[in-house]
């Protein structure tokens, strides 16, 4: 069982977030912690900057003494969460997803770069801050009722 100490204003960010996408918070996914940066790339495929990736239900992350030393274990977490919920709720292009999991978190352009710099960069094109929820309830999945 891993420990992953997250604080009270963890779930509170997690939590208004969800209120925001107008969808239920789910915590129920499995965390696998790679034992070193060379296991986590040959499973996700990822580089090093990655700290984690969510895929069916799994959050690969990292080592977490990794991922604490630099100061990402609950910005990671909070991510790969997003992504959890928004792929239980949505059929989003994947270029869609990523961009809506940096917007709701205020990510800035300049603070990414690559693939995540270009999906939030389309995504801002596209829509403004406030109009999110409105965006992503068009992609929402038949099967489960709006909040």
């Amino acid at each position: 069982m891993i420990n992953l100490e997250l604080g009270k204003d963890f779930l509170d960010r997690f939590t208004k977030v969800c209120e925001f996408l107008r969808v239920e918070p789910s915590l129920d996914v499995v965390v696998f912690e790679c034992e070193s940066l060379e296991e986590f790339h040959e499973i996700t495929g990822m580089p090093y900057h990655t700290g984690g990736v969510y895929h069916e239900g799994v959050i690969y992350t990292q080592p977490l003494d990794v991922l604490r030393r630099k100061n990402s274990l609950e910005a990671t977490i909070l991510h790969e969460l997003l992504h959890h919920v928004l792929e239980m709720y949505f059929d989003l292009p994947r270029w869609m997803e990523e961009g809506v999991v940096l917007a709701v978190l205020g990510v800035k352009p300049e603070e990414v770069f690559g693939y995540h710099r270009d999906c939030l960069l389309r995504f801002m094109e596209k829509v403004r801050y406030e109009e999110i929820p409105d965006l992503v309830d068009r992609y929402r999945r038949s099967s489960v009722e709006r909040r």
